[in-house]
């Protein structure tokens, strides 16, 4: 080792300093970036989660019709709000079975209320 060379300080050009600063700023940006992404995902995938469980839930309770309408329609809004936080297949999976569960609600209505008329008009002959 040469002591001669301790005593002197090292010379660092100006222009690697701002290259550095510049590449140290890329990578805070990105990283920044990153994170509200990820951060704006996480939510709406657990509204993506939610709908799709309440609209299988709306699938099982189609012979209770206002039970099935009340659920459909909260498995409806929060698929579609997961859908416009562009959430990927289980936001899908709520609006699909969250429609299916209404139409099954409204088919069940419409079969009670068919049954109810045919009753009353059999009891008045």
């Amino acid at each position: 080792m040469d002591n001669n060379n301790l005593n002197e300080t090292p010379v660092v050009e100006v222009q690697d300093v701002q290259e550095t600063v510049e590449q140290a700023e890329q990578v805070t940006y990105s990283y920044a970036a990153d994170v509200e992404e990820a951060v704006a995902e996480g939510g709406s995938k657990g509204l993506s989660i939610a709908g799709l469980i309440i609209g299988i839930a709306s699938l099982l309770c189609c012979a209770i019709p206002c039970l099935n309408c009340v659920l459909g329609l909260v498995g409806l809004i929060l698929s579609i709000i997961a859908k416009k936080k562009k959430s990927g297949g289980p936001a899908t999976g709520g609006l699909i079975t969250s429609i299916i569960g209404l139409v099954g609600a409204f088919i069940v209505i419409i079969v009670w209320l068919v049954i109810i008329i045919l009753n009353i008009v059999k009891a008045t002959q």
